[in-house]
């Protein structure tokens, strides 16, 4: 991860880390496409609540309302509820 230090002005700086501008694939098995979405379903990891956070092609992506997207996987367990 690139970080860098921008000046803000007035004395104010900060530090922007960003990934890179790699392109990433979906996650579905199977699927060749370029992930444009990344899964919302609500997980606990390290004791924090997150999001999955799996990179999902709009394709592969189940829609759960406006902005709410889920991998297979968790669309499943969605379901199942």
């Amino acid at each position: 991860m690139a970080c860098r230090t921008v000046n803000l002005g007035g004395g104010a700086t900060a530090i922007i880390c960003t990934r890179g501008a790699r392109r990433r694939s979906c996650a579905t098995p199977g699927c060749t496409n370029r992930a444009d979405k990344q899964c919302d379903f609500p997980v606990t990891r390290n004791g924090k609540a997150v999001t999955c956070d799996r990179y999902i092609c709009s394709r592969c992506a189940v829609s759960k309302g406006s902005d709410l997207d889920y991998c297979g996987p968790h669309a499943r367990v969605e379901a199942a509820k």
